[in-house]
């Protein structure tokens, strides 16, 4: 299924598109916590600490990921649009010109 997100209603078209990313970031809170819940039950202060400070790097790494997965996207979207003129001159990757 094709989208264009150029034209009709913004709001929509904007929560359409993020919304997949704000649940997965939900889901992966949810899995952070379930873990934080279990360790908890069975484990010591050190082991519960461990668990949260590794549920936080791994969700600071997600983001950071899709991140640059967007903006990857936006570099390959301007190959697709022949008649905009070069805005990424000043991009650290020239090729894209």
């Amino acid at each position: 299924m094709e989208r264009n997100l150029t034209q009709g209603n913004v709001l929509k078209n904007l929560i359409s598109f993020a919304l997949p990313f704000l649940l997965s970031y939900f889901l992966q809170t949810l899995y952070g916590l379930a873990d934080l819940f279990i360790i908890g039950q069975f484990c010591e202060t050190d082991a519960t600490t461990a668990v949260s400070i590794g549920s936080q790097v791994m969700h600071m790494i997600t983001v950071m990921v899709v991140g640059l997965a967007m903006g990857t996207t936006v570099l390959i979207g301007g190959w697709e649009i022949p008649d905009v003129p070069c805005i990424l001159l000043r991009s650290p990757v020239p090729p894209f010109c």
